[in-house]
């Protein structure tokens, strides 16, 4: 009882920081170790891993621990996340991300309603959310692209940012370090984890809250008197923010470089050459490869354009390791220590007996990340800590771990509209000169309707 006393007041302290904009590695880190010391003391759980090597002091057995979460997630799941952090900068270097944007956004000149644009606008976010995997980054992006297209067809501000604000919503993307993150505690392979269960529960959900974009906006537009007709031709001004328009200078077919991890997996695969075995980060190094070798055919072999596109890839990997792998790492000393002093026994008991059972678990851990998403504008703050202590649960519970994985991983990022703190709502309200709350009333019904749908059809696929 002692442990789950000081579990809670632990929870709230590091919830607390959190809001308070605290570093969240120091704050998961430094809450895990004073969970650990604590299960020392009281003799409440045990945590060293078979692997790891005792030091004879149980104290001293805390800092060998985070030695060992230090060598075995930077040797793994840190190599891989800082490989595809590096591969989506390179890509964005070497201008294929921008030869790819330029090919998506074409569509716009095709269809001139304005509420049927509210659609195509944002499957076509969701299309170039594929290749662009930062949230502010693709908002800031798809704004300066297609924003004036639709204000001159006649569609509000408000809506065309409740639009793109949303853009990074029911990710479709393979490589991420949220989907790594995901495969490894369902105990899948990414390919298996993507094809099999994330894309085909996002899939749908994108199309719901595509559908529900259309009728909210309407809705709120005739609420506010907004007729389309009346703004035909108007311009769309940006403040605040650089939007400089994607280059057109990369070769057209450098569109296909962002896609090669998502070909190669399925290529390598049982599904197709089953011969052939490569580890993921194996794979992202021969991507990145072959991209170079497109980028020394294009500049003739020129050092200085070949190194600086290096030079890119390695610090976006740097950078990678002090952001997200410095958060998983973090967020896996959190859970040690939760789970040394029995929260998750004690959470999965309390399901047990209130008869909650698998859905019950689910729909508990969707609504802590939706909550902790909107109160810290961070997917990664919501959804890493939580992911750590899934499979134990899952084992415990004796349930598909997918089942309680995907409807969380999801609504890190669907929630993330809801939040007007969150970097991709300030940074859209800004550019457009309204208040963050009013964009995150635009995004509501689309973000809650997504929230509720992809939950079902991920229900469904883990059955």
């Amino acid at each position: 009882m002692a442990g789950i006393i000081f579990g809670c007041i632990i929870l709230v302290l590091v919830g607390w920081a959190i809001v308070k904009g605290k570093y969240a590695p120091f704050i998961l880190i430094a809450s895990g170790v004073a969970m650990l010391a604590f299960s020392v003391f009281f003799d409440t759980g045990t945590f060293m891993p078979k692997k790891a090597l005792p030091t004879g002091n149980d104290y001293l057995n805390i800092i060998e621990f985070i030695r060992y979460m230090f060598s075995t997630r930077l040797a793994g799941l840190g190599l891989l996340i800082m490989t595809m952090v590096g591969f989506a900068s390179y890509m964005t270097h070497i201008g294929a991300n921008d030869a790819f944007v330029n090919i998506a956004i074409k569509p716009l000149s095709i269809i001139k309603s304005p509420y049927a644009l509210v659609f195509l606008a944002f499957l076509l976010g969701k299309a170039v959310s594929m290749v662009i995997t930062s949230a502010v980054g693709l908002g800031v992006l798809c704004l300066a692209l297609m924003g004036p297209a639709l204000a001159a067809l006649g569609m509000n501000k408000k809506a065309i940012g409740a639009v793109f604000v949303t853009s990074g919503a029911a990710s479709l993307v393979l490589i991420g370090g949220s989907t790594a993150a995901a495969a490894k505690a369902c105990s899948l392979s990414i390919l298996d984890y993507v094809f099999v269960f994330k894309i085909p529960a996002a899939l749908p959900t994108v199309l719901v809250m595509g559908l529900a974009h259309v009728f909210w906006q309407k809705y709120l537009d005739r609420r506010e008197g907004w007729n389309p007709q009346e703004h035909m031709g108007e311009q769309l001004v940006f403040e605040g923010e650089d939007v400089k328009k994607p280059s057109t200078a990369a070769p057209k077919f450098y569109a296909i470089l962002p896609f090669l991890p998502m070909i190669f997996v399925v290529v390598f695969s049982r599904y197709c050459i089953d011969s052939i075995k490569l580890d993921i980060t194996t794979l992202m190094f021969f991507c990145v490869a072959i991209a170079m070798i497109c980028e020394a055919v294009r500049w003739r072999g020129s050092i200085e354009k070949l190194g600086a596109g290096l030079k890119a890839f390695l610090m976006s990997m740097g950078k990678a390791m002090s952001g997200v792998v410095a958060l998983v790492i973090a967020a896996g000393i959190f859970a040690e220590g939760f789970k040394a002093l029995g929260m998750v026994d004690a959470i999965v008991n309390l399901s047990s007996s209130v008869g909650a059972g698998a859905i019950g678990m689910s729909i508990l851990f969707v609504v802590i990340t939706t909550l902790v998403t909107i109160i810290t504008g961070s997917n990664g703050a919501s959804f890493y800590p939580l992911i750590e202590m899934v499979p134990k649960i899952a084992k415990d519970m004796g349930v598909n771990p997918v089942m309680l994985v995907l409807p969380m991983h999801q609504a890190s990022t669907i929630a993330r509209p809801l939040s007007p703190v969150a970097g991709v709502v300030v940074a859209i309200a800004a550019m457009l000169k309204m208040s963050p709350l009013e964009l995150v009333k635009r995004a509501s019904v689309p973000s809650i309707v997504g929230l509720i749908a992809h939950h079902i059809f991920a229900f469904w696929l883990s059955l």
